[in-house]
């Protein structure tokens, strides 16, 4: 008998930097969420997402004018 694959969980986050930084390592926002008055930004989890977790905070590197932009951009769409 066939199983479904379990689902993954998706990872969210309120924090709009993390968020810039997953954007300019071309990580795509699934979803937006609003809950009590704070976005939640909804990213596809995956081993290369994680991977990229542990290199935001040991302070991984992204282009400056790109991550800038994108701050700016997901900032507009969260108001």
């Amino acid at each position: 008998m066939n199983q479904p694959a379990p689902t993954r969980v998706p990872f969210e986050t309120t924090d709009l930097m993390l968020a810039s930084f997953l954007r300019c390592r071309s990580f795509m926002i699934e979803a937006l969420k609003r809950q009590n008055g704070k976005t939640i930004f909804v990213f596809d989890d995956s081993a290369q997402l994680r991977q990229s977790l542990l290199d935001y905070a040991n302070d991984g590197t992204v282009a400056v004018r790109s991550f800038c932009s994108t701050m700016r951009d997901l900032k507009a769409i969260t108001r």
